[in-house]
Parts: C-alpha cells; sequence; structure tokens
C-alpha cells in the first residue's frame, strides 16, 4: 500500500507556549483531567439505527481519491468506502465474494473467471456490467495512468504489450456475457485473487471514462458515495450513504466526514466534547492518559503490527549506490531509540515482515545495531571514519527531505545523530507533504528518506513485489522508493508467487528477505500499529484486519443533549 507516514502520529506532550494560548482562551488545559465518555442513547444490545453522521479528522490531506492513481494509507480509507471490488477480505481476513456473486479458477489456475451479482446498481445510477470491468482495468493499468500498484497484474496475459502501448486492450480480460468476465493469467499464480482485492481494478463508474484523469469525481458502486463538491481539497471530505448498495440495509450511517490538516492537539479536545467521534491521531502521553483512565479504557482498539516502516536508501545515488555504505546505516541506526518515542505503537523491527504479517520468521537473518560493524561497513566503502577525531566518512552533506508532522520529526534528529558517528552527516530538509512524496518516488529525487508500508493484501508479496520488485520501479510514483534492482532476488519472488506448497513458499520468501537485510535498500527499523479511541456511542466499530477503516456497519447512538445528536436518528 502506499507510504503510511501520512497516518504516524506526532510525539510528545503539547509545547508550553500552546498550552498558556489554549488556557487563555478558556478551553481545558494540557494537564487537566480527561473529560467523561460521552454516553449512548440505547442499551448494550439494542438493534442497529440508520442515519447520523460520523466525523473524523487527520492532522495530514489526501492528494487523490481514484483507486487507479497515487495514493496514500489515509486516502485509501475514503477509496474503500467508495469503490467495491469483485473480491474483498471479510472481518477475519478471509477472501470472499464483493461484486462478484462467485467465481471459478479453471485451466489449472491459469483462468480464473468470475460471475458477477446482477442488479448492482454503482453511483452514477448505471448497473454494473462485465464492460465495466474490462474497462476499468484497462483505465487502471494504462501506459498513460500513473498507476503505481500496475505491477501487481503483470501475470494477466497481455499485460506487457497493453502496458507498453502495443496493444489497444488487455487481452487477457475477457468479457464473457452481461455478467460473466475472465481474467486470463500467464501462468497460475497464488496470489491473484487476493490482490484483486484491492482498490486499483475495482470498477469505475461509466463517468470515470477510460483513461485516467485527476479531474473526475470519483465514482464507484462502494457502500459510500462522493457528490460534487463533497470533497474541499486540503480541507474537508464527505461521503454520503449510498441509497442503491447492493448490500441490503448497508450501510447504517447517513454520512461520513474528515476534517482534514487539524492538528493533533485539537482533535484530541474536539474528541473529548463529542465533536469528533473517532479519535486516531494521539500523541503517546495523551493515549497513556486514556489508557489508564478507566472510563475510557474499553473504549480504545488497538491493531496488529503488519506496517513496517524503514530508513529508504536510493541504490541509485551516490553514497548509498555502495552497498557497504548501506549496510553500515542499517548497523549505525540504535532502533531502541526510535521505539521510545511511541513505545505504546512501535515495535523494533530488523526484517521486511512485520510480526503481524502472514509469513514472519523471527528466525530470518536480519539487521541489528552493531556501531563496531557499521564502523567497518564504512571503512570497506572506502570512506572510513574516526569517532576520535570526527575526520572522515563521506565528504558531503546528505539532503534528509521530511514532513512536518508525525514521528518522523522526532525519528529523523535521531537518525541524524546516529549517522553522524559514522561519518555520514544528513542535513534535514522540511517540505509538504505532497512534496515528499514527489520527491521520495522518482529516481534521483532523495538519496535517503523514511517511507512505510502498509499490508495490502495478506501474503508477504504484499511487502515484497512493491517495495523492491525491479518491475515496481517507476519514472513517477514509484513504489520502489530505493530502485534496487537485484535479478536473484526477482527470481526468488516470482517462483513464489508460482509455488503452492506452503513449505516451500515460505522457504522462498525467507531466502529474498536475507537477501534484502543484507542488500540493505532498506535499513528496517519498527513495526507500527493503528490505535483508534471512540465515544460509546460509535457502535459496531472494528479495526478491519487489512483495511484499517471499514465503516459498513457502524452506526452512530449519540444520546439526546449530546453534540450531534440533533442529526441522529
Amino acid at each position: 500500500m502506499p507510504s503510511i507516514l501520512g497516518k504516524l502520529e506526532s510525539v510528545g506532550a503539547a509545547p508550553a507556549i500552546l498550552c498558556a494560548a489554549i488556557a487563555g482562551a478558556g478551553l481545558p488545559g494540557c494537564h487537566e483531567p480527561l473529560a467523561a465518555p460521552l454516553p449512548a442513547g440505547h442499551a448494550p444490545d439494542a438493534a442497529p439505527l440508520r442515519g447520523g453522521t460520523l466525523r473524523l479528522a487527520a492532522w495530514q490531506d489526501v492528494r487523490n481519491l481514484d483507486p487507479a492513481g497515487p495514493s496514500d494509507g489515509l486516502a485509501l480509507q475514503a477509496e474503500h468506502l467508495i469503490f467495491s471490488g469483485l473480491v474483498d477480505f471479510d472481518f477475519s481476513g478471509k477472501l470472499s465474494a464483493d461484486l462478484a456473486d462467485h467465481w471459478e479458477v479453471e485451466e489449472d489456475g491459469r483462468s480464473v473467471v468470475f460471475f458477477l451479482r446482477r442488479g448492482v446498481t454503482m453511483h452514477d445510477g448505471e448497473e454494473l456490467t462485465a464492460d465495466d470491468v474490462k474497462r476499468s482495468a484497462e483505465r487502471a493499468l494504462h501506459p498513460t495512468t500513473p498507476d503505481p500498484n500496475a505491477s501487481y497484474y503483470a501475470g494477466i496475459v497481455g499485460y506487457d504489450a497493453y502496458t507498453g502501448g502495443r496493444a489497444g486492450h488487455l487481452d487477457g480480460v475477457v468479457v464473457e456475457g452481461r455478467y460473466v468476465v475472465r481474467f486470463r493469467l500467464a501462468e497460475p499464480d497464488a496470489t491473484f485473487l487476493p490482490v484483486m482485492a484491492m482498490h486499483t481494478l475495482r470498477p469505475v463508474c461509466r463517468t470515470g471514462g477510460d483513461r485516467y484523469s485527476d479531474t473526475w469525481v470519483p465514482c464507484g458502486a462502494g457502500p459510500f458515495k462522493l457528490l460534487p463538491g463533497g470533497w474541499q481539497r486540503g480541507s474537508a471530505l464527505r461521503l454520503v450513504r449510498h441509497e442503491g448498495y447492493f448490500r441490503p440495509g448497508l450501510p447504517r450511517l447517513d454520512a461520513v466526514e474528515w476534517t482534514f490538516n487539524m492538528q493533533t492537539l485539537a482533535q484530541r479536545f474536539r474528541f473529548e466534547s463529542g465533536q469528533i467521534d473517532l479519535l486516531r491521531d494521539i500523541t503517546q502521553a495523551d493515549l497513556s492518559r486514556f489508557a489508564a483512565d478507566p472510563r475510557w479504557a474499553p473504549y480504545g482498539t488497538a491493531g496488529a503490527d503488519i506496517r513496517v516502516v524503514g530508513e529508504v536508501m536510493n541504490t541509485r545515488v551516490p553514497p548509498f549506490d555502495r552497498v557497504e555504505v548501506r549496510r553500515a546505516v542499517a548497523a549505525a541506526i540504535d532502533r531502541a531509540h526510535y521505539r521510545t518515542l511511541k513505545p505504546a505503537y512501535m515495535t523494533v523491527l530488523s526484517q521486511l515482515l512485520p510480526p503481524g504479517a502472514p509469513g514472519y520468521d523471527p528466525g530470518v537473518p536480519g539487521q541489528r545495531y552493531d556501531y563496531a560493524a557499521a564502523l567497518e561497513h564504512m571503512r570497506k566503502a572506502g570512506y572510513p571514519y574516526d569517532p576520535a577525531t570526527g575526520r572522515g566518512g563521506w565528504p558531503e552533506p546528505v539532503v534528509y527531505p521530511l514532513f512536518d508532522g508525525g514521528t518522523l520529526v522526532y525519528t529523523a534528529q535521531l537518525l541524524q545523530q546516529d549517522l553522524a558517528k559514522i561519518g555520514l552527516r544528513l542535513v534535514l530538509r522540511m517540505m509538504s507533504w505532497p512534496a515528499f512524496l514527489a520527491t521520495q518516488q522518482r529516481p534521483g529525487g532523495a538519496a535517503i528518506s523514511q517511507a512505510g508500508w502498509e499490508m495490502d493484501y495478506p501474503d508477504p508479496s504484499s511487502y515484497f513485489d512493491p517495495l523492491f520488485a525491479t518491475s515496481s520501479i517507476g519514472v513517477e510514483s514509484s513504489n520502489n522508493a530505493s530502485f534496487y534492482s537485484n535479478p536473484t532476488f526477482d527470481d526468488l519472488i516470482a517462483r513464489a508467487h508460482r509455488e503452492v506448497d506452503a513449505n516451500r513458499r515460505a522457504a522462498l520468501y525467507r531466502e529474498a528477505s536475507a537477501i534484502l537485510s543484507d542488500d540493505a535498500p532498506w535499513a528496517f527499523v519498527y513495526a507500527y500499529h493503528e490505535y483508534y479511541l471512540r465515544q460509546p456511542y460509535v457502535r459496531e466499530f472494528a479495526l478491519h484486519p487489512v483495511w484499517t477503516l471499514d465503516l459498513t456497519r457502524t452506526w452512530v447512538d449519540r444520546a439526546t443533549g449530546t453534540p450531534g445528536s440533533e442529526r441522529a436518528p
């Protein structure tokens, strides 16, 4: 999944000057007791109600809501509500039919036939057909579409010719009737069905045309829809219930609203007062306070460690085009120092797969903090550094881009200190979130920077392929931000796709993981898990094991007289 750094919340207590300003404005102070949770309107076993608006906030913004375009972790939460796929993952993490009524695997795994539900109404009022599935797939994979996830679908017959501009249509997607569409594969692929659950090929309305466009109002078949004017870029997003959603009685909410670019402290105060219903961006200090408060503790929900965060080194840009320098960085980082920033969210990581991901193996040889080894790697690279005199190392300063917000502001300073001890001198350069992504994801744009990735679907390939496969390198919006290319690694993960034996497949990924740890295109630093606090009146909310935020069944049950209760049913 696209970078999740925009989802990693800020750390530490609010600055004293901000606390003073808040106190001067007559608002609750930084150290005053937490407000009490706001009550629900009905008993815990009450039947679900329809209506009401669920309100969320984020300290960052979303740059795109088209499933075929560049995206980020926050945008994907909204995209998941706007677009439904042929298949999806349920709350147990198992693959299930969605827009497809069922599917059949044929030709020894080289063909998958999807039989669509009849009568599915898209947001524009049109019925979903097999033609829409093919059009949406070709739109997403067209060579002019800036789709960072296109390589996931390279196994479809005709992919190379189509994406290379040598064919007018994608031959491997075949319409066999109004409600039947076949995907033909060049060879069996154990990951194809999970990949089809991703957002990239989810059907879009006919208003989306057959080519990607930045000006299109996103329109799909999901439980919520975006009306014209519902997205105020940089400010807010409002999705409303799709009354024609194919699952009867769902969704239960009238609308879901996000307010963007809201500082963490402001979010906490609005959450306590009931102006925000779910709180995600929360400091370590405030999280500890909520968790220790028996009134609030039952309303916190933590997810699994399925997000990996690392320091990305561009293997095409000096000095990180030298493997010994990359190995030096991986050995120089004291990951335990990172974790002290947000111990409730972070787990120290030494390999690509985080502990909550399928295929995680704690026995895989990984990266470890070893200062002496880091100095030796710098010597082997030809840039010896003398800690006693401070002489030597890489002779030029290295620019390290970052954006103003999130844990990155603090980890960047820790990294700067660690690397200075081996003769790599970082210059921190602040920029906006969109500029940061654009810089990091283009060739030659950033020598070293931090990236995060979360699981697109429950399989090791969800991490290995987009981040490190040669085929994931793009001219713009490259998921492979290290621009790492290793034929041996590519062969291992390609074999893993074809392998149906679970033990042999696991062995291939263990070997691939060991190669990454040694080649060090990333210095893996920590795993991260999501945490949400909710008001008691937010009912049937749970973190999805893959998508994090699925609000299809959630409902609001505000008691009379509480903020927002005038909009409750």
